[in-house]
């Protein structure tokens, strides 16, 4: 059967993540990955099981992630996407479809994923967040970009991330490389914090953003980082910030094992 694939676009605040999660005993959460396929069933008449390239946590938000599936169809490729998205709900939605090679894998074949994260500060009757409150998160005290910036450049190449991952992030190895990381003043009241790397370990880049704003804050030395980093030693690291203000913005692929049309 022909392998499919399918960028999608999510705003995650209603979901428990992209993970299916169907407890025995309770109803099956409401994830991204449960949609998609419950969508799927409905269009193709079978049952359908994804792979997603992220697996985002409950609350954080997706321009581009990326799935693939197996199915034999006559729907062209092109038309997929719109005939998904009238079964998907409001908050979710199919970008793009494409024929992948066959043994493409979203999530062993991606050579690079960006994150962002977006902060509200300042004072808190001028600045709280209305319309976009569910994908930005609110900190009332006022941050000085400067030395976030010389925070977020100690994040970049390879480095052991064990201090900025939760102690259940399931993962053999803690090494990961990180090849930008930059916090950048978009708004007298915003900053954005960029990253991406070959990969990233359960709440890093939440971990990593909780750093950095408490650098900001004036409430971490920035010398903490390289501690953290060296000692491994969770402690070290700044807290972990809510999913809100956390969107995966894109992944990439080598050309030859995606076949992405642009």
């Amino acid at each position: 059967m022909p392998k499919i694939a399918i960028r999608i676009a999510y705003e995650g605040t209603q979901f428990h993540g992209w993970q299916r999660q169907e407890p025995p005993d309770k109803p099956p959460y409401r994830t991204i990955q449960g949609e998609l396929e419950k969508a799927l069933a409905d269009l193709f008449q079978q049952r359908i099981v994804t792979s997603g390239a992220s697996r985002t946590d409950s609350g954080v938000h997706a321009d581009a992630q990326v799935a693939a599936f197996t199915v034999e169809t006559k729907i062209p490729i092109t038309r997929i996407p719109a005939a998904l998205n009238t079964r998907l709900p409001g908050d979710m939605r199919v970008l793009k479809a494409w024929l992948p090679i066959d043994d493409f894998d979203p999530v062993r074949d991606a050579v690079e994923k960006g994150y962002r994260y977006e902060v509200s500060h300042g004072d808190h009757l001028r600045v709280r967040p209305i319309f976009d409150r569910r994908t930005v998160y609110f900190s009332p005290h006022h941050m000085d970009v400067e030395p976030m910036k010389l925070a977020a450049a100690m994040f970049v190449g390879e480095h052991d991330f064990k201090a900025f991952a939760h102690s259940a992030h399931g993962r053999d190895s803690t090494v990961r490389t990180i090849f930008s990381c930059q916090a950048c003043a978009v708004s007298t009241d915003r900053i954005v914090i960029d990253i991406s790397g070959n990969g990233f370990l359960y709440n890093m880049v939440r971990i990593i953003a909780g750093t950095i704003t408490e650098i900001g804050r004036g409430r971490m030395q920035l010398s903490a980082i390289q501690a953290a980093l060296e000692s491994g030693d969770r402690q070290l690291a700044g807290p972990t910030l809510p999913p809100e203000g956390l969107r995966l913005r894109w992944i990439r692929y080598s050309d030859e094992k995606s076949l992405e049309p642009m």
